[in-house]
């Protein structure tokens, strides 16, 4: 074999070796997931129609369009709103924008504060009745 053959074979074999690392790292990229992060979210829930929407406990109010990982949250939600409509609650959620709306996409529900709001203007307007 001539030394132009041998030139060649080690112009094929170097961009091989070169370009192989970049493809591998390009495939383990797309095949992984994406971690899923959570945090919490404290506020009283409102219904519209068959919608759950948390107010968040800020002066803003924001307010979640709620969706569940797991369908009995929702049903002890719903079933607290039928009883009794004061309270406020923690959640476990991970939030997204759609149709410039704010979704949760509830993991958990931390906890539950029966007859209480966590919202500043009702505490001001209970302070004013005393």
């Amino acid at each position: 074999m001539n030394f132009n053959g041998l030139q060649h074979l080690f112009y094929i074999s170097f961009f091989l070796l070169i370009t192989s690392p970049f493809s591998h790292a390009e495939e383990l990229v797309t095949t992984e997931k994406p971690a899923i992060l959570y945090d919490l979210f404290s506020g009283t829930i409102i219904q519209d129609k068959d919608q759950l929407i948390l107010q968040h406990c800020n002066l803003a109010k924001n307010q979640y369009l709620l969706d569940f990982k797991h369908i009995q949250d929702e049903d002890i939600i719903r079933k607290r709103l039928k009883q009794d409509a004061h309270f406020w609650l923690s959640l476990k959620a991970s939030a997204y924008e759609k149709n410039e709306r704010y979704h949760l996409v509830v993991d958990e529900i931390l906890d539950v504060h029966l007859k209480e709001s966590c919202h500043l203007s009702d505490l001001l307007s209970d302070l004013n009745k005393l």
